[in-house]
């Protein structure tokens, strides 16, 4: 038997902790998720957040720029199916910052993902109250599926 939880009794019955992330709310394909931090690394509430981190054209600009520039390495190596999960951090400067490949699935896809995520141009950066300016990390999955 599945347990179902609305979205609001989750949201009202604990403030999210330091290691979760929350899901971004606009539309994407990306299925990005994304933490607030501040000057020490030391995660901002959710509810503090006034400007979301912008990507140029937006999310769909993003996703049109992972698929035009993902590239698996050269060599001999089997096709496989599965997923990277990888987070990076969009500085008070709008600069992808400390990438990391937090899910493994095989070396050439993780070396792939890590490649695509370091030529992702600067962002706007996200806001708080005041207009300040704060780091954000951005937890992104790449799924891998192989075609028939």
């Amino acid at each position: 038997m599945e347990k179902k939880e609305t979205k609001k009794n989750t949201e009202t019955k604990k403030e999210l902790t330091q290691a979760e992330f929350k899901k971004v709310e606009f539309k994407n394909s990306l299925n990005l998720e994304y933490q607030l931090l501040g000057e020490n690394n030391e995660q901002i509430k959710f509810s503090s957040l006034r400007k979301m981190a912008e990507f140029p054209g937006g999310f769909d600009s993003l996703t049109v720029f992972i698929q035009k520039n993902f590239e698996l390495p050269k060599g001999d190596y089997k096709e496989i199916a599965g997923k990277v999960k990888s987070t990076f951090i969009i500085d008070t400067l709008g600069k992808v910052v400390d990438i990391k490949i937090v899910e493994k699935l095989e070396k050439n896809y993780d070396f792939a993902t890590y490649e695509v995520i370091s030529k992702i141009p600067n962002w706007k950066p996200a806001e708080i109250a005041n207009g300040k300016k704060v780091r954000i990390k951005i937890l992104i999955p790449f799924k891998f599926v192989l075609e028939e």
